[in-house]
């Protein structure tokens, strides 16, 4: 199994809600540029997990568009939820072995999840930058059984 974990695009300032936070101009072409990213690696999707924020949306949707691969919302990956209950819920999903999902959230909960499904100590997998893709390779999906095998920045 491949799980590709992405942090959304850059965003707006706080204007209401976090959640509410859209992505600017920069962000959108953050997001086509990972997307690009993953199509000229020969990536293709089983799947595409996303937070409800908007503008974990807004990138997925860029990645959504280009796969064709309906985006599945997942409340369990917005910035301080707990790693383990992500990866509960995406257990739950029973995806076979040869699955590729990408999931689109945010910092801290992508480098706890990172951290979680390497093994790695936290600060090893610090941060993700903006729009960041990391591809993890896992022959079964379980924690601390992933490596990763190639990651993605945008300009």
């Amino acid at each position: 199994m491949q799980i590709i974990l992405i942090r959304h695009g850059q965003a707006e300032s706080l204007k209401t809600t976090d959640a509410a936070r859209a992505l600017t101009s920069e962000g959108e072409f953050q997001a086509q540029q990972t997307a690009a990213w993953l199509v000229n690696q020969g990536y293709q999707l089983d799947a595409l997990i996303v937070s409800p924020y908007v503008r974990a949306q807004q990138t997925a949707y860029h990645i959504a568009q280009t796969f064709d691969v309906p985006m599945t919302i997942c409340e369990k990956i917005t910035p301080d939820d707990d790693p383990k209950q992500a990866f509960e819920w995406l257990d739950d999903l029973m995806l076979p072995n040869s699955a590729v999902v990408a999931v689109v959230c945010h910092m801290p909960i992508v480098a706890r999840l990172a951290s979680l499904l390497t093994g790695e100590p936290i600060h090893l997998v610090s941060g993700f930058d903006l729009a960041e893709a990391q591809v993890l390779d896992m022959p079964i999906f379980g924690l601390g059984m992933a490596k990763v095998l190639a990651k993605f920045i945008p300009n």
